[in-house]
């Protein structure tokens, strides 16, 4: 495979990635040359010549478009997260070159990050702490209660977790959840039988699944179809007692519907990870309802990630060098 200057492979970097992923890049052949790139600098002329592109998060959209607009012959971008949704700007969807992202990678801990929502809900553990910040002894007795038993922990044996997007993550958190004795019910778009699930619904079936839920996990991607789909009337037909719990993108939800419900009682809590605007605004009515915990986008960070990432890309190069086929290619035309 020959392509760039003098038969070189032009990988192009963001300058933010460490000096070891540089180096560990740049070993994989002498066929390779690495290009770093940062948001305050002219971009080299040697950009025009890439073969790749590392997208990654912490460089500003214009300079992602400044490399798609220089780099006319690039064959494979590459998108080191689980959802691509902001990566798909009508630039990238109309270019002639592969899209990856990291398939697999962020299951287990987006999932164990579900998990421990759903607990710290369940056991009511934000009270906890927030008495100890006062502090305070926060006996069952002496609890200020929002509405007498919705105040107390609860035990998660028997309850049903409905989890909407059964896909990696999805499949994760019923795993996790099998040794809690839990009923789990799944979504997905493309429904089938699944062994870690009692049922698994399909379009038009969302409401089964949200009138027998104690927990609702919103674990699928964002797309034209999903956004703003947990809207007043999905959230009408969960349990009054049901939590919400989002760990995957903020506009999967419609925010003033979800305040509503929330404000009036008509669901148990939310526990949410991500949302439309980040960081989320000091004045958003989130921070002050009593019902609500809010985390800051941080369910797919763990210290073990950029090991694992430096390592999945040089994995990738490598196949790429050999003219393999990449792995976890997003489709387009599902957007995900």
């Amino acid at each position: 495979m020959a392509s760039g200057r003098d038969g070189q492979i032009v990988v192009v970097l963001p300058r933010v990635l460490p000096d070891d992923y540089f180096t560990a890049v740049q070993a994989v052949s002498p066929r390779v040359r690495v290009v770093p790139i940062g948001d305050d600098e002219p971009l080299p002329p040697v950009v025009a010549d890439a073969d790749v592109f590392y997208r990654s998060w912490a460089i500003r959209r214009a300079t992602v478009e400044a490399v798609l607009n220089a780099a006319t012959h690039l064959r494979w971008l590459h998108v080191p997260s689980a959802g691509v949704d902001v990566a798909l700007s009508p630039q990238v969807m109309a270019g002639d070159f592969t899209i990856t992202h990291m398939v697999g990678f962020y299951d287990e801990p987006v999932a164990e990050f579900a998990l421990t929502l759903i607990l710290a809900a369940a056991k009511r553990l934000p009270q906890f702490v927030l008495a100890q910040q006062e502090p305070r002894w926060a006996g069952v007795r002496s609890w200020d209660r929002i509405g007498e038993e919705n105040n107390l922990p609860i035990l998660l044996r028997g309850k049903t977790v409905g989890i909407v997007g059964f896909g990696g993550i999805g499949r994760a958190l019923a795993r996790q959840l099998q040794p809690l004795h839990v009923r789990v019910l799944g979504y997905r778009r493309e429904p089938r039988p699944d062994r870690l699930a009692e049922t698994v619904y399909g379009p038009g079936q969302l409401g089964e699944l949200l009138g027998q839920s104690d927990f609702v996990v919103l674990a699928l991607p964002l797309t034209a179809d999903t956004d703003h789909m947990f809207n007043a009337e999905l959230i009408a037909q969960m349990k009054p007692s049901a939590w919400l719990v989002n760990v995957a993108r903020g506009r999967l939800i419609d925010d003033d519907a979800l305040v509503n419900a929330l404000r009036q009682q008509r669901i148990g809590g939310a526990a949410l990870d991500a949302f439309a605007r980040e960081p989320l605004a000091a004045d958003h009515p989130y921070w002050s309802l009593p019902n609500v915990i809010l985390t800051p986008h941080a369910a797919g960070a763990f210290a073990e990630l950029a090991e694992l990432d430096q390592a999945s890309f040089i994995g990738q190069l490598r196949r790429f060098l050999a003219g393999r086929p990449l792995q976890g290619i997003v489709d387009r035309t599902r957007g995900y």
